[in-house]
């Protein structure tokens, strides 16, 4: 048995094994990998502006236990973020490391502690058991 939590026959939610490594993609697999649990009281809208991606521009707003995902910029943010889309995919599948983007400048974040936040809302796509 692995090291993981998730059972294998418990995983149904998007993970690289099935869902393609592109923005678009990956953006739309953030309903489902929601974890309403860690966003009890809280909630915020996310620009999340990628650069070389078609589309680029995208809100992730989360509020009442709910995430909703649309592509285009809307509403107030309480946060953006801005990369590239090699970073974007990178750290979305485990390839990179988010705090070294940081640090190195190729992410930019308005509200690090808003983000630090949505970053616990979900489930990594990489996060599943090696047998799943």
């Amino acid at each position: 048995m692995s090291g993981s939590c998730y059972p294998a026959a418990a995983v149904s939610r998007p993970t690289i094994h099935n869902t393609p490594a592109e923005t678009a993609a990956i953006f739309r697999s953030l309903p489902e990998r929601f974890r309403p649990d860690r966003a009890q009281g809280w909630g915020g809208t996310f620009h999340f502006e990628i650069e070389g991606a078609q589309p680029g521009a995208w809100t992730v707003t989360i509020e009442d236990g709910e995430v909703a995902v649309s592509e285009g910029l809307s509403g107030e943010p309480a946060c953006v973020v801005r990369m590239n889309e090699k970073t974007w995919i990178g750290i979305e599948t485990g390839k990179k490391s988010p705090m070294l983007a940081f640090v190195k400048g190729r992410i930019k974040v308005t509200n690090v502690g808003q983000m630090r936040r949505y970053d616990r809302a979900f489930f990594k796509l990489y996060d599943v058991p090696a047998d799943a």
